[in-house]
């Protein structure tokens, strides 16, 4: 995490100071942890953080479900499936930490076991995927015009499409994946092995990347989004394979190294 934020506070504040001097700056500063301002960030290991958190809370409230009634009288609507993503603004600022709140998450976690876990509700989110892509795209486009290009600030409207992106987009990517993902191969036994380290290393890459290219790419904008990510992508897979062949690596991650016999 320190170089990102390193990066970032040479990007948007000028820092200075060199990576060294800046641990000072890292180790004593704290604020929405995003890192974005230079200061302590947990960067994308918010994630693991979050989903641990979220399961602990879920634990609780399942249990406390089975003590009430069973789950398979639990009777849902599962044609009115877009209604569930209503809640989502209204969760948005309750314990944000970083401007991801820890309450919609956990409300998301809980519709996926509840809801999702249903083959009737997967199997009508898998023959509507394409439209619900088509909402999610063209709120996602709406979105990113208010965002950025629009002159006056729609606060409502821009928070709208936002939540309209957010469900629908989850929506569609799951009856996608239904579809077709749902299968074993080559490639995805290969990937499922590196996910976790691919996951650890990417952002790193990906910000570093995107630092250097800025100022030396003077092309179309969407160069500086397609090639650091080809760049970022490439050096990740290059660390998973030295990091997953090395003993010390594989103990920092807390992965076992890949044993000879395996194939890989």
């Amino acid at each position: 995490m320190p170089p990102m934020t390193y990066i970032a506070d040479k990007f948007n504040y000028s820092y200075q100071g060199n990576l060294f001097q800046h641990y000072a700056v890292f180790f004593t500063h704290f604020t929405d942890l995003t890192g974005a301002d230079g200061v302590f960030s947990v960067g994308q290991f918010w994630f693991i953080l979050y989903l641990f958190l979220i399961s602990l809370i879920a634990v609780g409230i399942i249990l406390l479900q089975r003590k009430i009634m069973h789950r398979k009288d639990i009777d849902i609507p599962h044609v009115l499936i877009f209604l569930w993503g209503l809640p989502l603004p209204l969760f948005s600022g309750v314990l944000s930490i970083g401007r991801k709140s820890l309450v919609e998450y956990a409300y998301i976690f809980l519709v996926g076991y509840y809801i999702f876990s249903n083959d009737d509700v997967i199997n009508k989110v898998e023959k509507w995927k394409w439209m619900f892509l088509c909402i999610g795209i063209t709120a996602t486009i709406f979105n990113v015009y208010l965002f950025i290009w629009s002159d006056a600030q729609q606060t409502l409207l821009n928070a709208i499409a936002k939540y309209v992106s957010e469900w629908f987009m989850i929506s569609s990517l799951l009856g996608i994946g239904k579809e077709y993902l749902n299968f074993n191969g080559k490639l995805s036994k290969y990937m499922s092995k590196r996910s976790y380290t691919f996951y650890i290393f990417h952002f790193i890459w990906v910000v570093l990347f995107q630092y250097l290219l800025f100022h030396a790419c003077s092309g179309p904008i969407i160069l500086l989004y397609v090639l650091p990510v080809l760049f970022a992508y490439g050096a990740t897979l290059l660390c998973c394979e030295i990091g997953n062949r090395v003993s010390l690596f594989s103990f920092l991650r807390c992965v076992r190294i890949f044993k000879r016999r395996y194939k890989n």
